[in-house]
């Protein structure tokens, strides 16, 4: 009678598991569907009633680590991290979260560490997104500290590709002391300038002064050019680096736009631009700018190619290229 007994027992703890496995199901659906259109709060709040029913998942505590982390809770982010971690150790996703949340919190070395973990333990099993999740958030770090990982991250930066310090710096001018990195270009250009100049003063060079002057406002031209180049280029690495989501990072790309479009350097907006919608190709702000930057530049069949891809049409848009054609 007493085996019987704890034998009901047993099936009836297991049917009332399978009845809240089933209740719960529509709350996890809909905490799926929260979470991939980036409604945190919500997923908060679906998570908080799925533990009171007793249904916990690794995933989903993952899920709320990272809806916490992406509304700034940085220290309930690390407290959910642990806790998936403590349901399931090899959750990959949750040490990459773990990782981020150290670059954020200028533990880059913590970050870098734990990626070499993954990357040596993990790397086969990881999914494509995972890897470049880990690419994207060390990129500012490879270009400013790639041979530190190089020597202390070895997995890490096999797996980054990260080369040795000199095959990653340009060739050096002849008789150089130092190697010529690409940050110094400008300076480069300017010792460049100095030398046409001696070589003028000592009668090598027998263009005429206009011509001279002419050369070197060519040299300023290009210098700042480059300068300018140069300088977007590391603002787009440092906001693909940005720990926020990428709709922040289309946003962010968008106002950089918006100011060299302010400032009539429409090749410069144009950059960012192109930055925004490597992201997000069908995104309708940045279809939206470039179609305005591309008629700024004389391109109106390119403007429209971009305005024809806006998800809904933009009759103000539209009507400005039209005019633009027209009068023309």
């Amino acid at each position: 009678m007493g085996k019987a007994s704890k034998k009901m027992k047993r099936q009836a703890q297991k049917n009332a598991a399978e009845r809240n496995l089933q209740q719960c199901q529509p709350k996890v659906a809909e905490l799926e569907e929260c979470f991939v259109h980036e409604d945190y709060s919500k997923v908060l709040e679906i998570l908080a009633e799925l533990i009171q029913a007793g249904y916990i998942k690794p995933d989903l505590l993952y899920k709320g680590a990272y809806s916490y982390f992406m509304l700034g809770d940085y220290e309930r982010a690390a407290q959910w991290i642990n806790n998936t971690l403590s349901y399931d150790n090899h959750h990959v996703d949750a040490r990459i979260l773990l990782a981020r949340l150290c670059f954020i919190q200028d533990r880059h070395d913590e970050g870098l560490a734990l990626y070499d973990f993954l990357v040596k333990n993990y790397r086969a099993a990881m999914s494509q997104e995972q890897k470049d999740q880990i690419m994207d958030s060390t990129e500012y770090c490879v270009r400013r500290e790639g041979e530190k990982i190089r020597q202390a991250y070895p997995a890490l930066a096999d797996f980054l590709q990260v080369m040795p310090a000199a095959e990653n710096i340009p060739v050096q001018a002849a008789g150089a002391d130092n190697k010529m990195k690409g940050q110094d270009a400008l300076s480069a250009l300017q010792r460049l300038k100095a030398k046409l100049k001696a070589a003028q003063v000592d009668g090598s060079c027998t263009e005429p002064a206009k011509t001279e002057a002419a050369t070197e406002e060519t040299q300023d031209k290009a210098a700042e050019a480059t300068e300018i180049t140069a300088q977007a280029e590391q603002q787009i690495a440092e906001v693909r680096a940005q720990q926020c989501s990428l709709r922040d990072k289309i946003r962010i790309l968008n106002q950089f736009a918006a100011g060299q479009y302010a400032a009539d350097d429409y090749e410069c907006a144009e950059k960012y631009l192109k930055a925004a919608l490597q992201i997000d190709a069908e995104d309708a702000q940045s279809l939206r700018n470039m179609a305005v930057i591309q008629a700024a530049m004389g391109d109106l069949s390119r403007a429209q190619a971009f305005a024809a891809k806006l998800p809904q049409a933009d009759l103000a848009l539209l009507y400005i290229l039209k005019e633009q054609q027209a009068n023309g």
